[in-house]
């Protein structure tokens, strides 16, 4: 009886499970390793404010990875990234990523020149399709 009790335990921990859809790849075709911030916000105050403050203790959730210099990583999410009502994306289906070549940045760096530290780049989610969910830096 003790095993059939767990057995259904498990089972009811499985169904119970939310999917999770990790196809969105991001390549660094750099020489350097990259900390990258996704976001459906264009601006880069977002990103600036994350770059100057990276290892504080942050409230709002944030999308960000660190990859090595010729290494991949994938973003994932809760449910499907093709969803309509994703909410990654802007109204226009846009989403954009943010990166910089090291996070060893001062805050004065990023205000005074953030155009030439943070690099930004816009796709749109039929792109992302189009590319079998495949983004590379270069």
């Amino acid at each position: 009886m003790k095993t059939l009790a767990i057995i259904i335990s498990f089972f009811f921990i499985l169904i119970s499970c939310d999917d999770v859809d990790s196809r969105f790849c991001v390549v660094n075709k750099t020489d350097k390793n990259v900390c990258v911030y996704l976001t459906k916000d264009s601006s880069t105050n977002n990103a600036k404010l994350y770059f100057s403050e990276y290892g504080k203790v942050d409230k709002q959730l944030r999308q960000y990875y660190f990859i090595k210099s010729n290494d991949s990583t994938h973003f994932s999410v809760m449910d499907d990234w093709d969803s309509p009502s994703n909410y990654r994306f802007n109204d226009d289906r846009m989403i954009f990523i943010f990166s910089v070549d090291s996070i060893q940045l001062k805050t004065e760096m990023l205000d005074k020149h953030p155009q030439t530290v943070i690099r930004k780049f816009e796709i749109a989610q039929k792109t992302l399709i189009d590319n079998n969910w495949r983004f590379e830096i270069k």
